[in-house]
């Protein structure tokens, strides 16, 4: 018998590896690589791409360019020629804190420093710094040490600043540099910083207004913008959040109660509850001016916040609600776990809008209340007799400061919408 020839059998092929498990970078030969193209190719085709792409962009680029540059060398020609500074450089202390003692002035220091390290530790926990946001300290700190650069304080004033913005950087870097891969730290660093910032605006005016002679009268210029601003939309997010959930509950009397606040509130504009304020509330609650000023803040921007939260509760899938009930969660542990987290995701962007409306309406607060911020402040300053021509410089200063904090209050939002992923699906 002729034997028979073998059964070929299948080639076997050894299985891949799974993933991460012994893999190795596969490297190309050099005449198989890419080059990558030089930096200046790439800037020609960025530059051909965005501002040169047709007849028509072309034409639109050299007309922006040319409004550009004549509004650039006309501000550079008024700021650095044509500008008298000297009713800012000489009523510095009048603009920044008016009638604040100057015995007592390491109480705005030491709240500067508090606030200043609590933003660095706020960005090393839950974001980073990047060129821009270093140009943008570097900008405003030159700003800031340009103006204290005269008269005898000058050193003093331009020490204590530094080391505020030192603090800033302190706090970034102890938090930033920590490891993230454990769990229980991270957990622990997220709580801490948090409540350290949800106390801060208590612990600012603690240090500012509790002991020696200092009051909440005392309390004037920028300060009372940056006192002023913090509390009306702190206490406006505090008030909102219950109130955007009455309106939406199912008991009508709380629905109604909370639906006539909101309606009563918007109806009416912030000048008119500043008269209220001044005229209605000495005989309601009493106390300081400022302190009336204050409620009246939180009142008026919880009623927008309210509207805010309410949308976004609306704007929520109904699956929402019925996956939270199908896994046997309670009301209160649905509101809290589920639903609230992603309404204030959701409303994210209009809260700062009003946040940032409301750090401009502290202005208001010098027209209907005998109370001087940084606007009544630039009109005293311009009402001594040697700077009464100097009234545009005074007011593109004041301008300019609050652009700088509006600025800052839109980076920080962009930054936290981006963590939170608003607009994406």
């Amino acid at each position: 018998m002729s034997e028979q020839p073998p059964i070929p059998r299948p080639e076997q092929r050894p299985l891949p590896p799974a993933p991460g498990a012994g893999q190795r970078r596969i490297v190309l030969p050099p005449h198989r690589q890419r080059a990558r193209r030089p930096r200046s190719v790439r800037v020609r085709e960025w530059v051909r791409k965005n501002l040169f792409p047709s007849t028509g962009g072309t034409l639109l680029t050299l007309i922006a360019a040319a409004i550009m540059g004549a509004i650039v060398v006309g501000v550079v020609i008024f700021i650095f020629f044509g500008a008298n500074w000297q009713v800012i450089t000489h009523n510095r202390w009048l603009l920044f804190a008016g009638g604040f003692p100057h015995e007592e002035a390491w109480r705005l220091w030491v709240s500067i420093a508090v606030v200043f390290a609590l933003i660095g530790a706020a960005y090393g926990t839950w974001s980073s710094f990047g060129r821009r946001d270093h140009l943008f300290v570097l900008l405003v700190g030159g700003f800031v040490i340009f103006l204290m650069a005269h008269g005898g304080a000058a050193i003093w004033s331009t020490l204590y600043f530094l080391i505020a913005i030192g603090c800033m950087y302190l706090g970034y870097a102890a938090t930033v540099w920590m490891p993230r891969e454990t769990s229980t730290l991270r957990t622990f660093q997220v709580r801490l910083v948090g409540g350290l910032l949800a106390i801060s605006l208590p612990l600012v005016l603690i240090i500012l207004l509790v002991g020696g002679e200092v009051g909440p009268r005392h309390l004037d210029g920028f300060v009372l913008n940056l006192i002023l601003a913090p509390v009306g939309i702190v206490g406006g997010v505090v008030l909102g959040i219950p109130l955007a959930l009455g309106r939406a509950s199912r008991l009508r009397s709380i629905s109604l109660t909370c639906t006539a606040y909101i309606e009563i509130v918007r109806g009416a504009p912030l000048l008119g509850w500043l008269f209220v304020a001044l005229f209605i509330l000495d005989d309601v609650i009493g106390g300081d001016l400022i302190i009336r000023a204050m409620v009246v803040m939180a009142v008026f921007t919880g009623a927008y916040m309210a509207e805010y939260i309410r949308g976004a509760l609306q704007a929520l899938p109904r699956g929402q609600f019925e996956a939270a009930q199908a896994v046997g969660l309670t009301e209160m542990q649905r509101t809290r776990l589920i639903i609230m987290p992603q309404a204030l995701r959701i409303s994210i962007p209009p809260m700062v809008g009003q946040a940032i409306s409301i750090w401009k309406d502290t202005t208001l607060v010098t027209v209907i209340l005998p109370l001087r911020e940084l606007k009544g402040n630039a009109d005293s300053a311009i009402a001594q007799f040697e700077f009464t021509p100097d009234r545009i410089e005074a007011y593109v200063f004041v301008a300019v400061i609050f652009w700088i904090v509006a600025f800052a209050m839109s980076r920080i939002s962009q930054r936290v919408e981006r963590a939170q992923g608003v607009g994406e699906r």
